[in-house]
């Protein structure tokens, strides 16, 4: 992967800014984490406390507006402070279509292996890392989490399915994209190569999402979300790979009455063979999307020159 200088950065991007890139994206990260973490669960709290099954649709209404002005709206109203232009730092320009085909296709296969590794995880954790004591911990967080998405995502008619859809699938793919692959991967590119740019935003993608269980595979997801809008000069890659990411929950859910494609199994089971040549077929197709995606964006669009 080509990464950026900031020497040669430097000398074709505007050399200036108010306040130093890096130092901007994490104020702009830290605004928006307490604006929608904090601020935002106080204010579902007060307004509906812990009855969430009793309050599954306002809930749903209030993730959206949450989501839109905690998360774009310090992403976009922070840029005032910086010379820069909100085209460029989100990259608005329309995607080209043949490159979304690869991004179909990595997302299928991260969905694949993104399960068995997390199966495959639960055994190594369970078996051999957590100590007894701690399992039952394990256990409740699991079922807290298990309760609020099977909440959130309950579906009793196609309408509502769609209603759902447009609530974790289309709504947080252009809210956290504009966040992180816009405003924050934006400012970071500026004085970071690019593989650190992608490491940094795409851990921190995952440490957002507040659950530590999910971190290695949100990471991966994250990093390749930065990536295609990178190579491929347009947020909108991102935003279609991630509402697909989402959206395939939602379909197996409704369709599978699964959250996995894969065959459950009893929390910290080993996965049989069969299982992990599932996976390893999801992350082949992954890293095959990846270097099929670099090709077809040869000539890639994005701002800053690579070393």
């Amino acid at each position: 992967m080509h990464a950026s200088s900031p020497q040669h950065a430097s000398s074709v991007q505007i050399p200036n800014w108010t306040i130093h890139p890096v130092g901007f994206g994490i104020a702009v990260l830290a605004i928006a984490f307490v604006a929608y973490q904090l601020i935002g669960g106080l204010i579902t709290y007060f307004l509906f406390g812990v009855d969430v099954a009793g309050n599954v649709q306002s809930m749903r209404v209030v993730t959206v507006v949450s989501q839109v002005l905690f998360l774009v709206g310090p992403a976009v109203a922070l840029l005032y402070l910086q010379p820069w232009n909100a085209v460029e730092v989100f990259r608005l320009r329309a995607p080209a279509l043949a490159p979304l085909l690869p991004v179909a296709v990595a997302i299928i296969g991260a969905q694949f292996f993104g399960q068995v590794y997390l199966d495959v995880q639960q055994h190594v954790l369970r078996s051999y890392l957590l100590p007894d004591g701690l399992l039952p911990l394990l256990d409740s967080f699991e079922e807290m989490l298990s309760e609020l998405y099977e909440s959130l995502l309950i579906m009793r008619s196609p309408a509502e399915a769609l209603f759902v859809l447009f609530v974790v699938g289309f709504t947080p793919a252009v809210c956290e994209e504009a966040l992180f692959r816009g405003t924050v991967q934006y400012s970071f590119e500026r004085v970071l190569r690019m593989r650190w740019v992608l490491l940094l935003t795409g851990s921190i993608f995952a440490m957002f999402h507040l659950n530590p269980l999910t971190f290695v595979p949100l990471t991966l997801l994250g990093a390749w979300l930065g990536f295609v809008v990178w190579r491929g000069g347009s947020i909108w890659y991102a935003v279609i790979g991630h509402a697909m990411n989402n959206s395939l929950a939602v379909f197996s859910l409704y369709m599978l009455e699964s959250d996995s494609f894969v065959p459950k199994l009893d929390p910290g089971a080993m996965p049989d063979t069969a299982t992990l040549l599932i996976g390893a077929a999801g992350l082949a197709a992954f890293l095959l999307s990846v270097l099929w995606f670099w090709r077809l964006t040869a000539n890639p669009r994005h701002d800053i020159p690579s070393s």
